[in-house]
């Protein structure tokens, strides 16, 4: 398992050292190509977002341009990760880098036979499935989930299903999302937060 630090500035970046990777946000970046020469010294992994208003992002171009935005950004930083959402048509998976697909739900956690759609439609390296949770139901939905597939990242928004972001990584997530700075996401958990207690259970070194 790794951790992820989510971040929306160089001021974030400098906060996570902890982390093995970092998602760089380029829908929350603000001038983002004037800090390309230090994004380029990062040296650590690096994953690629720019998130839809609908999917809890700030970009409010077209989604040709969004496509556009991360192509010039993978090829400028030799990023490691591209994340790119499920309903996006096949001409938008074409990178070279690996893909991580992505399912958000803000308002719910659907049915588990469509999660499972979603993952067995996958077209990129990794699945990412994140809903809203609402109750025991939805958290044995994303268990069931991890447990069939590999390769999926799979758990729950939500301040009261802050634990299954942990609870994932444990049966076989390969990330935990975390933050430095400001929080990204309902329930994300602080990057030092996830070190701690990944240590103290004996899930990371």
């Amino acid at each position: 398992m790794k951790l992820v630090a989510t971040v929306s500035s160089l001021k974030e970046i400098k906060l996570a050292e902890k982390a093995d990777l970092i998602e760089i946000r380029l829908d929350l970046f603000n001038r983002v190509w004037e800090a390309i020469e230090e994004i380029k010294q990062i040296e650590k992994e690096m994953i690629v977002t720019c998130r839809r208003e609908g999917d809890g992002g700030k970009f409010k171009g077209d989604e040709e341009e969004r496509i556009e935005v991360l192509r010039k950004f993978v090829e400028e930083t030799n990023a490691a990760y591209v994340d790119i959402e499920c309903d996006m048509p096949d001409s938008a998976f074409n990178f070279d880098c690996k893909i991580i697909e992505s399912y958000h739900n803000f308002k719910e956690t659907p049915e588990y036979s469509e999660l499972k759609s979603i993952v067995e439609g996958k077209r990129g390296d990794i699945v990412k499935v994140v809903t809203m949770g609402r109750g025991k139901e939805d958290v044995g939905k994303m268990v069931r989930l991890l447990l069939e597939f590999d390769g999926v990242i799979a758990f729950l928004m939500g301040k009261e299903f802050s634990f299954t972001r942990i609870m994932a990584a444990f049966l076989g997530s390969p990330f935990i999302y975390c933050y430095v700075g400001e929080s990204k996401a309902p329930g994300q958990i602080h990057l030092d937060d996830a070190h701690k207690i990944l240590k103290i259970l004996g899930g990371y070194a």
